[in-house]
Parts: C-alpha cells; structure tokens; sequence
C-alpha cells in the first residue's frame, strides 16, 4: 500500500487536505500583504468595520482560491460535489437554514425575557445608511467565508478519510479556536462557538449542501447582531434595534453576548440535535454519486 496514493491511485484524503491548508496559507497570507498595502495607501477611515472587512477579504481569497486550485488539480471533482453551486434543492435549503435560524433567534429572545430583563430600542435611525448596508453586507461575507473554511471540501475531505464524526468535531474545534481572539471571550462562549460548529458541520454533511449550514450561519448572526443589536461573538456593529440585557452572565453571555452564555448552549444543542434526527441525508444524485457515501453514514 502507497502511503500517498489509495487503491484507485488516487491521493489519499489527508494529503488532500494537507494541500489545500498548504494553499489557504500562501494565498491567505499573500492576499493580506496585498491588502495592507492597499489600505496604506487608501484614505478610508480606520473604523472598526472597516477594519473587520478588510480582515474578511482575504480569508476569502484564500478559501476560494484553495478550493479552486485543489479541486482544479489534486481532487479532480466538480464544486458541485461538494455541494457548492446552485445544485438541486439549493433554495429549499437555504430556506430551510434562514427558518431554522429564525426559531433559534426567537427563543433566544423569548429566553432573555423569561430570566432577565430585556430592553429593545429602535437605533436604525442613529446610522447612516451606507454603515448598516456595509455592516449586512459583511455578516453575508463573513459567513459565507466560514462556511467555506470550515465545511464544504475541507470538511469533506477529512470525512472521507476519517469518518464523519471525526470530521465534525475536529473541525468544529478549529472553528471554536477561530472565535478565542474575540473581545470578552470566555471557555463557555468557546465551548458555544465549538457546537455551533457542529451544528453546522451537521447541517452540511445532512443536506450535501452549502447552503443549508449558510442559511443556518447567516440568518442566526443577521438575527442577532444585525436586526437585534446583541453583541455577536463580541463584536457590538451597527443594527437596527439595539438589545440590552440584564441578568446572570453564565445564562446570558455578558459581554460576549448570548452566544457566550448556557442559554446559547441549550438552543446550538437542540438545533444540532434537530438537524441529525430529522433532516435526511439528500439522496443520491449523478451530481453527488462521484463524493460516494460512505464520508457521510459514518
């Protein structure tokens, strides 16, 4: 037995997924280079959405550029594969993402009313419109580079040669360990972050689809940090409404916001746990049938 090669002279799944780490850094850390040197030279202000979106552009440029090139060269199969693209059924799972995303954030709310004391205000008013179209717009990047990052063909890839278990948690930790820099961060706002996770990595190896985990990823933080002004993962944006809470920190999440407190941990838990037992695992298709099954039943 090769140790590069499998028994259909293919590369084996963990150089595979060597490669593709190896590319996300060069091109990660050329795109930041090249950024700096942009934003050295621009006039734009030194905001803190400015600088967050200029951070997101180029872990963008490294997951598509990585996944292009590995994809193009070393695993030789389509993005829809990987459920990236519009395949079959994309709009029932996005659909089905925002929806779930939605229930989540309202019992979220409807939890912070029921153990402490909420006010909600309406701030949409106090920005200007070009801040809070920039600020949507870079919660639509910020979870599509995620997704990208931490489920779709890494995520794949390692279930394949792992299983998916493996694969969830191992990536799960990573995307727990990513949130470790935030303002306020805490162990249980990283443990939250860390199911979060899984609950994503669920929704995607479910659904053989990008777009479930993004309509989950997206709706929860436009929810929370978009259209009710908590704290998202620590970060305070622009918003529409602003939410201020009162009560204890451990159910809360105090300065992290929500999701750094056991009230989040019961609502990712319960999610994840919805998305295992009742979403099915899409069947197969011509366009699917070339990712195999079994990354996905273990």
């Amino acid at each position: 037995m090769s140790v590069l090669f499998n028994e259909k002279h293919e590369l084996r799944s963990g150089w595979k997924f060597a490669v593709y780490i190896v590319l996300f850094l060069i091109i990660w850390v050329a795109s930041g280079i090249a950024v700096s040197i942009l934003y050295a030279r621009s006039n734009l202000e030194e905001t803190q959405l400015t600088l967050l979106t200029l951070n997101e552009c180029p872990l963008l440029a490294a997951a598509v550029g990585a996944m292009l090139l590995s994809t193009r060269f070393v695993d030789r199969r389509p993005l829809r594969t990987f459920g990236i693209g519009f395949i079959p059924g994309w709009k029932w799972d996005l659909g089905a993402g925002l929806g779930l995303a939605a229930g989540m954030v309202a019992v979220l709310v409807a939890g912070c009313y029921a153990v402490g004391y909420v006010s909600i205000h309406w701030t949409g008013g106090q920005v200007r419109v070009p801040t809070l179209l920039l600020t949507a717009g870079l919660l639509l990047l910020a979870a599509l580079t995620e997704e990208l990052v931490f489920r779709g063909f890494p995520l794949q890839i390692l279930a394949e040669g792992m299983g998916r278990w493996p694969a969830v948690i191992g990536m799960s930790a990573l995307f727990g360990a990513m949130h470790l820099n935030n303002p306020n961060a805490s162990w249980l706002g990283s443990v939250n972050t860390v199911v979060a996770g899984i609950l994503l990595s669920l929704a995607y190896v479910k659904r053989r689809s990008l777009w479930f985990p993004y309509g989950i990823h997206v709706g929860w933080n436009v929810g929370l940090g978009f259209i009710f002004g908590f704290p998202l993962s620590g970060l305070d944006l622009a918003s529409l409404w602003t939410t201020g809470i009162a009560g204890s920190d451990m159910i809360l999440g105090g300065g992290y916001g929500p999701e750094g407190g056991l009230l989040a941990t019961f609502i990712f838990a319960t999610a994840a746990l919805i998305v295992e037992r009742s979403i099915s695992i899409r069947p197969s298709t011509p366009a699917y049938r070339d990712a195999g099954e079994r990354q996905f039943e273990g």
